[in-house]
């Protein structure tokens, strides 16, 4: 039998990158993986790969352009490499492997279309507090009133990586939103102020997932 090459990438190992020559995809054997896109300044998550045999970077192979998006481990994660000439092989002697490929690329494209959409008819202000909420719900760590508890350094780090804005601008606008109650410092003395508090108003206000 012949040998399966495994790839494996750390937390963060980058396993391509937007805008890069794509001879490869691959097939996630264990971990997760993130699929990245810069817009207009911002880096959106298009799609999290986190289910065995599931895979992504096959539009390289199929269109021959650069890699539309990067992708990033988010855990340790070990993956099948499956070049060009497997790909079609699979394709042309596996016609459900072939339906799959089709339903999964459908899916994705229009996905991706929604979410570029809302992107680009989003103000920078509600970019912030949608990804505010979708960070809360990521973590979904609630406190005894159902407010959502989040570590203030981390939340401004995902802020910075998905809305494209400055540390300057994001702390002035969290300053905005304590004025105006939506959010809070959390009350434990002993941890100063590293965590946040958000209102479940402002959640439901913002919740992407509905």
């Amino acid at each position: 039998m012949e040998d399966i090459t495994v790839y494996t990438y750390p937390v963060n190992g980058i396993i391509f990158k937007e805008g890069e020559p794509g001879e490869l995809m691959f097939i996630l054997v264990e971990g997760a993986v993130e699929l990245r896109k810069q817009v207009q300044g911002a880096e959106i998550v298009l799609k999290t790969i986190d289910q065995k045999n599931d895979f992504f970077g096959e539009m390289a192979l199929i269109d021959g352009k650069p890699r539309s998006a990067t992708a990033v481990a988010i855990k340790p994660t070990r993956l099948i490499p499956v070049d060009n000439e497997a790909f079609e092989r699979l394709v042309l002697t596996n016609g459900k492997f072939a339906w799959k490929i089709i339903g999964i690329l459908s899916d994705r494209i229009r996905e991706t279309n929604k979410q570029l959409e809302a992107l680009l008819n989003t103000s920078p202000k509600d970019r912030i507090n949608f990804a505010i909420a979708d960070f809360a719900l990521k973590l979904n760590v609630k406190i005894h009133d159902g407010r959502y508890k989040v570590p203030v350094e981390d939340l401004k780090t995902w802020l910075n990586n998905r809305c494209g804005v400055s540390m300057d601008e994001i702390d002035n606008h969290l300053f905005r939103l304590m004025k105006s109650e939506s959010i809070a410092y959390g009350a434990s003395k002993e941890k100063g102020n590293t965590e946040l508090i958000i209102s479940t108003n402002f959640i439901h206000q913002y919740n992407r997932r509905h």
